[in-house]
């Protein structure tokens, strides 16, 4: 936080949409995270093989939500043991929650447990069902082999 955009975010190995290696540097937004009061500069990538802009975020959040991974998962896992809701953190953002996991539950039929959908790496809180899992990018930034070869033109 106290970094700002001097923060060294990592660059990406590759767009995690195409898997184009040219990833431009694209600005900076601002995100706003449970106890800030003002917003923290992300770092954007930008994909010149397919136009897609990718926003970095703290490994302790998951996209779309400004309160910590852990602090979902505690709601979650007090309801499921019929413990009320958190007394520090809204009924309805805690409900929310508890509707996008419910939603994840369903996803392939039978209700899954919430260790079975992190075992998967699904964001059990989130409502989509478009960007559900947490994706790791698909391999190593750096090419083994390269081969160049000739233009038609030349």
């Amino acid at each position: 936080m106290s970094l700002g955009k001097s923060f060294p975010w990592p660059r990406p190995s590759c767009c995690p949409r195409c898997e184009g290696r040219r990833l431009w540097g694209h600005g900076y937004v601002g995100r706003y995270f449970d106890g800030l009061d003002e917003r923290l500069p992300m770092k954007r990538w930008r994909c010149a093989d397919c136009g897609a802009v990718h926003t970095m975020r703290p490994a302790s959040h998951w996209r779309g939500f400004w309160a910590t991974i852990g602090l979902i998962l505690e709601s979650l896992s007090g309801k499921l043991s019929g413990h009320p809701w958190i007394a520090a953190v809204s009924r309805q953002r805690q409900q929310y929650w508890w509707r996008g996991f419910q939603r994840q539950r369903r996803v392939v039929g039978a209700p899954a447990s919430l260790s079975e959908l992190l075992e998967q790496r699904v964001i059990v809180a989130t409502h989509s069902l478009g960007f559900r899992f947490q994706r790791d990018l698909p391999h190593d930034p750096h090419r083994i082999f390269a081969v160049t070869a000739a233009s038609p033109m030349s």
